[in-house]
C-alpha cells in the first residue's frame, strides 16, 4: 500500500455542499464513457462564455491528529489539515468504510488537482473527491459538467477517474457550466430562432419570432418567457423546457372583376429589390441616324463571343430595364451611350445567354418618321403655295428635345394625374368638349393615355414652309386599340421659322413651341378640336408640367432614357394566370401601390393578393384572354415615373407552333378568335410580325403535318387563307388525312367554326427598310390631308384654301383603302 497525499489547488467556487442541494440538472452519470488515455474528453455541445462571477468557496484547514480520519461535512465547507498518511473519505458515498492505513515504509506519492471551470483554474473544488484508493469521483452539481480530464495515467470510468501506480503527477479536470436545454414545438408557418439552443441558469435570451411570408403568429408560450414584440424575451431558464408557438396564414383577398375596361385596386406592396448588373461599355461607334425609330429601339446582339447593344433612339443611354435571360434587371453602364450609336458589353463574370428590352415606359411612344430630308420646297418658294417636307438635320434635332420630352413626361405620375384631374373636370361641365364620349367602362383620360401612347402608330413630323398658313398643321386617323402595334399614321408639323435660331421667331422650346407640338401631333392622332386634346390639355401641358416639372435646361435637351423607379415583372402560368411582382431600384420602402389594369374590350378577371406590409405580388386569374392589348400599371404618388407593363393578347395563351422551311405557323387557340370577324377581320387577329397564312402557305403546312403523321393532333379540319380566288372571295381550306381541299368563301362571311393560321413575316431585306414611307408621301398631297373639326375626319380636296367636307361613303371607302395599303 502506498501513502498518497493529495495536493488540492483550489479557486473559488459554490459551497460544497454535496447531497442536501437538490440539481435539476441531468447528472454527471449520464456522460458517455470514455476508452482510456492519458487525456480524456467528455463530449459536450453546450460549450458557454465563462461566468465574470464565479462563486468562491472557504478552503480553511485545521490540524487533525496523526492516524485520524477525514470527514466532510454536509454544512461547511471546513476542512482540516491532514498528516501525510491520512486519507480523505467521502462519507456520502454509500457503503464507503475507512481504508487501512497504508504501510509506512512504502515510497510516498504527490498528486496534485488542477481543476479549472471554463477555462479559470479553482484553487479548491468539491467537483473531484478523492473516493478510495487511486479513484476519484466526479460530483453530481447543478451548474457544472466535466468537460475533459487527464493526466496521472488515468481513465475516465462512468463518474470515476482511475489512475495507475504512479509517481508524482498531476491530474487536469475541465469543467464547464452546465446548460439547460431549449426546444421548441412549432405549429404553422414560421420559425424561431433560435429554435434548439442550451443556455445557463438564470441567463436571459430573446429569441426571435419569425413568421413566414403571408404568415402571422396567433401564440406563443413556455420556459417563463414574455412575448416583447417581434422577440420572445426568456428571462430565467431552471430545467429543460419547451416552447410553444401557433402560425396561421393571413386571408387572401380576392376580387372579382366582371365586363371590365379599367380597374384600379390599391395594395400594400413592400417591392422586391431589382438587380443591377454593371456593365462595361467599350468600342462606341456612331451611327447614321435612323429615318424611322421609336423610344423602344434598342437592340443586343451575341456576336463572336461578345454582347453587343445597338441603340436606334435619339435617347442618350445610361441604365436600361431588361430581360436578362427571362428575369427583370436594370443594366447601368459604365459610361452613356449616345443617341445613333452602338457598343461592345463586358458583364464581368456574368455570362447572359439572352437578353432583350423591357421597356416600361410606353405612354407616347410612336414610330417617328423624320427622313429622309428632301429639299421638296425650294422651287415652290415665292409663289405663295404653303409646303410641307421633312425636317433637315438642324430642324430634326430640335424636333427630337420636343418629342423626347414629351415622351418623359408622359410617363411620369404627375402627367397621368394631370390629365384625370383635366378631363374630369371638363367632361362634367360639358361632355361635348370631350367628343361626347359616353364609354361608361373605361374613362376618358384612360382611353386617351392608350389612344396617345398607341405602338406602332406612324407620326411623320414635318415642317412648314414658303407660305405660313398657321403655327401648325397635322392630321391622322385615330389608333386602333384592339391591336399590340396599331396600323395607322398621322402627321404634324410647325412652321420653319419656329424651328431655327437664325430667325427671330424661333421660339427656343418655349411653353408655347410645346403647345404647338403637342395640338398638331394629337391631331395626327386623330384626335380633333372637340377632343380636349388639342385646345385644352395641350395648353395643361405645357403651362403645368413643362413648366414645373422640367427645369429651363432640360426642357432644352434630350433627357436620359427614362427608367421607373418600381417595375412590373410577369410570369403567365397554365393559360389562366398572371403572376405580378413588384420591383424597385431605389430600395426605398413603398407600402401603398395603386395597379391599374387597362384594355379597350370588354372582360372578366380576379385579382388577389395578401393584404399586408410585406406583399410583394398580385395574382390575376382568368378564364378567357382579354381580345385586346393589357396594360398593367404600378402608380405610386411618391415616385416620378409610372411603369407601363403592356402585354398582348397572345401572351396570355398558348398556340400550337410548327417550324417549317425558316417559317414559324402558329394555329391560334380559340381563346384567340373573334368569331365576329368576316373575310377582312380575320387578317387582323394574327400576332404582330405575323400574316394570315396564303393558300399556298396552308399547302405546306399541310405537307408537314401529313409527312410528320401529325393531321390526327389537328382540333379543327377547316382553316381561313388570306388570300382568294377573286374579289370578296377567300381561300377556305380542309385538312383531310389524304389531302387539302381547297373552297371558296365569301369575304362578308363570318368566322364560325374555321380556324386561323398565321405566318412569321420575312424579315424586311435593307432596301425595303422605309418602305412605308413611301406611303407617308400621300400627305403631302392636300387631297389626303386630316383634319379633326367638328369631331369628323375630312379627306377632301383645296377650295379657296378651305377644307369640304366629303361623304360618309367617301370616309368608310378611304378607310378601306388604308387599310388595304398598310396590310399588303
Amino acid at each position: 500500500m502506498r501513502y498518497v497525499v493529495v495536493l488540492i489547488m483550489l479557486l473559488a467556487m459554490f459551497g460544497c455542499k454535496e447531497d442536501n442541494e437538490k440539481s435539476d440538472i441531468e447528472s454527471l452519470s449520464d456522460v458517455e464513457s470514455f476508452t482510456r488515455s492519458n487525456e480524456q474528453d467528455v463530449v459536450d455541445n453546450n460549450d458557454a462564455l465563462p461566468s465574470n462571477n464565479l462563486p468562491i468557496i472557504n478552503d480553511n484547514v485545521s490540524p487533525q491528529p496523526e492516524d485520524s480520519t477525514v470527514v466532510e461535512e454536509d454544512t461547511e465547507d471546513n476542512v482540516a489539515p491532514q498528516p501525510e498518511d491520512a486519507i480523505v473519505v467521502d462519507e456520502n458515498i454509500e457503503g464507503d468504510e475507512a481504508l487501512p492505513i497504508p504501510d509506512e515504509n512504502e515510497e510516498k506519492q504527490d498528486i496534485k488537482l488542477i481543476i479549472s471551470v471554463d477555462g479559470v483554474n479553482l484553487s479548491h473544488s468539491g467537483l473531484l473527491v478523492f473516493d478510495k484508493e487511486n479513484r476519484f469521483r466526479i460530483k453530481d452539481n447543478t451548474q457544472y459538467i466535466l468537460h475533459k480530464i487527464s493526466g496521472c495515467n488515468g481513465y475516465l470510468d462512468n463518474d470515476y477517474y482511475i489512475i495507475n501506480d504512479v509517481s508524482s503527477c498531476n491530474i487536469n479536470a475541465e469543467f464547464k457550466k452546465k446548460k439547460y436545454h431549449v426546444t421548441s414545438n412549432i405549429k404553422g408557418g414560421g420559425e424561431l430562432l433560435p429554435s434548439d439552443f442550451h443556455i445557463e441558469k438564470d441567463k436571459q435570451i430573446n429569441v426571435r419570432i419569425s413568421p413566414d411570408k403571408f404568415n402571422k403568429l396567433i401564440s406563443i408560450k413556455g420556459c417563463n418567457g414574455e412575448l416583447k414584440g417581434e422577440f420572445y424575451a426568456i428571462d430565467s431558464v431552471n430545467n429543460d423546457c419547451e416552447i410553444e408557438a401557433l402560425f396561421e396564414k393571413e386571408p387572401l383577398t380576392s376580387i372579382r372583376y366582371e365586363n371590365v375596361k379599367y380597374t384600379e385596386t390599391n395594395l400594400l406592396v413592400s417591392p422586391k429589390k431589382t438587380p443591377i448588373v454593371d456593365a462595361v461599355i467599350t468600342n462606341i461607334e456612331s451611327n447614321q441616324p435612323s429615318n424611322q425609330f421609336n423610344f423602344t429601339d434598342i437592340y443586343f446582339n451575341y456576336i463572336d463571343g461578345y454582347w453587343h447593344i445597338d441603340n436606334k433612339t435619339s435617347l442618350p443611354l445610361k441604365m436600361l430595364s431588361v430581360k436578362f435571360d427571362g428575369n427583370v434587371v436594370i443594366i447601368k453602364l459604365s459610361q452613356q451611350l449616345p443617341p445613333y450609336s452602338s457598343g461592345i458589353l463586358d458583364f464581368y463574370s456574368i455570362s447572359p445567354t439572352d437578353i432583350k428590352l423591357e421597356s416600361q415606359t410606353k405612354m407616347f411612344n410612336p414610330q417617328m418618321i423624320m427622313g429622309p430630308y428632301q429639299d421638296l420646297c425650294s422651287e415652290k418658294e415665292g409663289d405663295g403655295t404653303v409646303c410641307y417636307s421633312l425636317p433637315d438635320e438642324v430642324e430634326r434635332k430640335i424636333i427630337e428635345v420636343y418629342l423626347a420630352n414629351m415622351h418623359l413626361l408622359a410617363n411620369t405620375f404627375n402627367y397621368t394625374k394631370e390629365k384625370d384631374d383635366f378631363f374630369e373636370r371638363r367632361c362634367s361641365l360639358n361632355n361635348e368638349k370631350c367628343d361626347n364620349y359616353s364609354d361608361d367602362l373605361l374613362p376618358i383620360s384612360q382611353r386617351n393615355l392608350m389612344r396617345f401612347g398607341a405602338e406602332g402608330h406612324r407620326l411623320t413630323l414635318k415642317v412648314m414652309r414658303n407660305k405660313y398658313k398657321a403655327e401648325g398643321v397635322g392630321g391622322g386617323s385615330a389608333p386602333n386599340l384592339s391591336l399590340f402595334e396599331t396600323t395607322t399614321g398621322g402627321w404634324a408639323s410647325i412652321y420653319y421659322k419656329y424651328t431655327k435660331p437664325e430667325y427671330s421667331k424661333y421660339r427656343h422650346f418655349t411653353n408655347s413651341a410645346y403647345t404647338t407640338w403637342y395640338h398638331e401631333i394629337a391631331h395626327g392622332f386623330g384626335y380633333g378640336h372637340s377632343s380636349g386634346m388639342t385646345y385644352g390639355f395641350a395648353d395643361y401641358f405645357s403651362a403645368s408640367l413643362v413648366s414645373n416639372d422640367l427645369t429651363d435646361i432640360e426642357r432644352t435637351q434630350l433627357p436620359i432614357n427614362p427608367i421607373p423607379e418600381l417595375l412590373l415583372e410577369t410570369k403567365f402560368i397554365d393559360d389562366n394566370k398572371i403572376n405580378i411582382e413588384f420591383l424597385s431600384n431605389t430600395g426605398a420602402e413603398l407600402k401603398n401601390i395603386k395597379l391599374d389594369v387597362l384594355t379597350s374590350c370588354p372582360w372578366n378577371y380576379s385579382l388577389e393578393y395578401y393584404d399586408t406590409h410585406e406583399n410583394d405580388s398580385a395574382v390575376i386569374h382568368y378564364d378567357d384572354a382579354p381580345k385586346c392589348p393589357l396594360f398593367l400599371r404600378a402608380i405610386s404618388s411618391d415616385l416620378k415615373f409610372i411603369a407601363t407593363k403592356k402585354i398582348s393578347k397572345f401572351e396570355l395563351t398558348t398556340s400550337k407552333q410548327y417550324k417549317i422551311n425558316n417559317k414559324t405557323f402558329t394555329i391560334l387557340s380559340d381563346r384567340l378568335l373573334d368569331r365576329e370577324a368576316n373575310g377582312w377581320g380575320v387578317r387582323s387577329l394574327c400576332p404582330l410580325n405575323n400574316h394570315l397564312a396564303t393558300k399556298d402557305e396552308y399547302s405546306e403546312l399541310w405537307q408537314y403535318l401529313y409527312d410528320a403523321d401529325k393531321l390526327a393532333s389537328l382540333s379543327k379540319k377547316l382553316y381561313l387563307a388570306s388570300d382568294g380566288p377573286k374579289s370578296y372571295v377567300i381561300w377556305q381550306l380542309n385538312f383531310t388525312m389524304n389531302e387539302m381541299v381547297a373552297k371558296h368563301y365569301g369575304m362578308t362571311k363570318l368566322l364560325n367554326y374555321q380556324g386561323l393560321a398565321c405566318v412569321t413575316d420575312e424579315p424586311l431585306k435593307a432596301n425595303d427598310e422605309y418602305q412605308e414611307l413611301n406611303l407617308d408621301k400621300e400627305f403631302n398631297d392636300p387631297k389626303y390631308w386630316h383634319t379633326t373639326e367638328l369631331n369628323d375626319v375630312l379627306f377632301g380636296k383645296v377650295k379657296n384654301e378651305n377644307f369640304w367636307h366629303v361623304s360618309k361613303i367617301e370616309k368608310a371607302l378611304f378607310n378601306q383603302y388604308y387599310f388595304l395599303k398598310l396590310n399588303h
